[in-house]
């Protein structure tokens, strides 16, 4: 019994010293934050060297909150951010899909879960030249998510449409084109009957309908009376 109390004694202010010495979420992205505004300043002022030692600082710190808080809600976006960084700032596209890859796995249903696995085929696509790659991927996010449910999106919409240009071997302005095609329909003006122009014979015939006097007989009338007339 003794020896649990100071067991006790040891491990309590242990645990309370460690509570107390791990920071909060929001500091932790705060400081990864400035660090990101940093190097983009660096950047700036062409100093490339000193720039991409704070962005690999940023990306640091947004690794270590996603060791210390991994369930955190801002977790997505954390894991965002560090593929951003590396698509944008680094040029590092392999680390970016490697991160948008963990994004997607470890949070399916988020938006930014969704978001990454669009961005991992648009990254073998347009970044990496892997065609393959990014019909594979393609195809897979289209499984997942056959129609954007938000219409602001337009995820899946682009990726039907990517999908079909690598498909086909075609650009992006052919698809475009052939879109517009299809929209406008074109309908051909329907002919009015044309009027059949009176023949000159019934022409003559009304015309001399019209001259000829109507001559009524008086059947009482006598020869001198229609000698008169």
């Amino acid at each position: 019994m003794q020896k649990l109390k100071i067991l006790l004694l040891i491990l309590i202010p242990a645990l309370l010293l460690t509570a107390c010495s791990k920071e909060s979420e929001d500091s932790i992205l705060l400081a990864a934050k400035t660090k990101l505004e940093e190097a983009k300043k660096l950047d700036s002022e062409n100093k490339p060297e000193e720039a991409k030692k704070a962005y690999g600082e940023a990306i640091e710190l947004y690794k270590k909150f996603l060791t210390e808080y991994p369930t955190s809600q801002k977790a997505p976006e954390v894991y965002s951010s560090i593929a951003k960084i590396y698509v944008d700032n680094l040029k590092d596209y392999p680390n970016a899909i490697k991160h948008y890859e963990e994004l997607t796995a470890k949070h399916p249903a988020s938006k930014e879960g969704k978001y990454g696995m669009f961005m991992v085929a648009f990254i073998y696509d347009e970044m990496l030249k892997d065609k393959e790659k990014a019909k594979v991927s393609y195809q897979k996010f289209l499984d997942k998510y056959p129609k954007d449910e938000d219409p602001n999106e337009k995820m899946s919409e682009s990726a039907r449409m990517m999908l079909q240009m690598l498909d086909e071997n075609r650009s992006i302005e052919d698809i475009i084109k052939n879109t517009q095609k299809d929209s406008v329909k074109t309908e051909t003006p329907k002919e009015e009957p044309k009027k059949e122009e009176p023949k000159k014979n019934d022409v003559k015939k009304d015309e001399s309908k019209k001259e000829a006097p109507n001559k009524t007989i008086d059947p009482n009338a006598t020869d001198s009376d229609t000698k008169k007339k």
